[in-house]
Order: structure tokens, then C-alpha cells, then sequence
């Protein structure tokens, strides 16, 4: 629906005055959801009575919505009522800031659309649990002109997770292997070693045929008796 713009009677705004609202600080996230809720009680409000002013009643959708979210609405006015409070406020700084809100929602006109459009978000808002009556009010209303303005949301601090140790592998088991046999090395003799064993095996060679001869006749000997 369109967004309906704030008008409050002229008999008002002469008894409140022009003054701005106390500035009270920033408004928490709380109290900026109960703004909204007034602004779009307010909103209703100024709705109901300009339709009617333009022969188009929708009172009935407003009483219908104030008293099913009676307990809603009056929560969140304490809200409000604490939050100038704690500026050292009182009650003429709360009742400025509800005209504040209400001076914005007069200059569209009235038409049977506008009005129809009101009775809407009437019904809606009686049917919202109270608890999603914030969320109702921020989506179909402009955000609430708040003295002060909202307070900034807090920085997330970062948290850096510690790291992590390496896992260290286990290492294999150490096999111990088993000493290779000893490779026998050729045993080279002297050149003059060499010459005198050669020498001795052809002298013992020499010696050995006669022998070998003498044993020989023998035998023939003996076999020819």
C-alpha cells in the first residue's frame, strides 16, 4: 500500500506549540520499534479523521485496530515515555514528540483509495500478534523522524580462532638391515713369488717322471713271470 502522509489538526499544534522534542540521545533498536508502532497508530489516527472529514468513515477500522493492540500500543508509548525520561524528560517532551509524528501525515489527499487503503492496514494490524506488530508498522509505514537519531549497532568484534598444531606423522619403524657378506678380494701375488713357484712346480714335475717311469717297468716285469 502506499505510504499515507502524517497530518495532525491545526487546535493541536497551537496548544503544543512549534517547539522541537527533547533530545534524549539515540534511540536503542527497543525504542525505535515502539516509535514505530505509535507512528503508525498515529498514522491511523489522522487517516480516520481526515476519511471522515471527506464524508468516507473508517472509524470503526481504526477503533477495531486500537482495541485489539491496546496492550501493544500502551507498551510501546512506555517505551517512549522512558526514553525522554531518561534525558530528564516529562510528559510535554512526549507529547511534542507524538505531534512531531502526526504533522507529517496531511498533505496527500483524501480519496476513496487513500481511505480504503487505511481501513487495509487497519485489519492487518489487528490481526498481528503483538509481537509482529513492529514488524507490520516498519513495512508498511515510513521509518518515524526520530530526535537523535537511531544509535549505530555495536561492531561484531572478530575473534580469530587459534590455530591449529600440525598433526605430526608418524614416522615408519626403522628396520635394521643385516650386514652384507664380506667379498673375498683376489690375493695378487709378486711377479718374483710368482717366477719361484712356477720354477718349483716344473722341478717337482721333473722329479716325478722317473718315478714314474721306474714304477711303470715294474709292474711290466712282474706281470711277464
Amino acid at each position: 500500500m502506499a505510504k499515507v502522509n502524517k497530518w495532525v489538526a491545526g487546535l493541536v499544534l497551537a496548544a503544543m506549540g512549534a517547539a522541537a522534542p527533547a533530545q534524549a540521545g539515540c534511540w536503542t533498536a527497543r525504542e525505535t520499534g515502539a516509535a514505530q508502532v505509535r507512528d503508525m497508530q498515529t498514522m491511523l489516527m489522522v487517516a480516520a479523521l481526515r476519511c471522515r472529514a471527506a464524508h468516507i468513515d473508517i472509524s470503526a477500522d481504526y477503533d477495531g485496530f486500537v482495541i485489539a493492540q491496546k496492550d501493544a500500543i500502551a507498551a510501546a508509548n512506555f517505551v517512549i515515555k522512558q526514553h525522554f525520561a531518561a534525558a530528564g524528560g516529562n510528559q510535554t517532551d512526549y507529547d511534542r514528540f507524538a505531534t512531531s509524528l502526526a504533522n507529517v501525515f496531511g498533505d496527500d489527499a483524501t480519496t476513496e483509495a487513500t481511505c480504503a487503503e487505511a481501513a487495509a492496514l487497519a485489519h492487518e494490524g489487528s490481526a498481528a500478534a503483538p509481537a509482529q506488530l513492529e514488524q507490520v508498522a516498519e513495512s508498511r509505514v515510513f521509518p518515524a523522524s526520530l530526535p537523535g537519531g537511531a544509535c549505530a549497532a555495536p561492531a561484531t568484534p572478530v575473534v580469530m580462532a587459534a590455530a591449529m598444531p600440525a598433526k605430526e606423522e608418524a614416522l615408519p619403524p626403522v628396520v635394521a638391515l643385516a650386514a652384507p657378506p664380506p667379498v673375498q678380494q683376489p690375493v695378487t701375488l709378486p711377479a718374483d713369488v710368482v717366477a719361484a713357484l712356477t720354477v718349483l712346480a716344473h722341478y717337482k714335475a721333473a722329479e716325478a717322471a722317473p718315478a714314474a717311469a721306474s714304477v711303470t717297468q715294474t709292474a711290466l716285469a712282474t706281470s711277464t713271470h
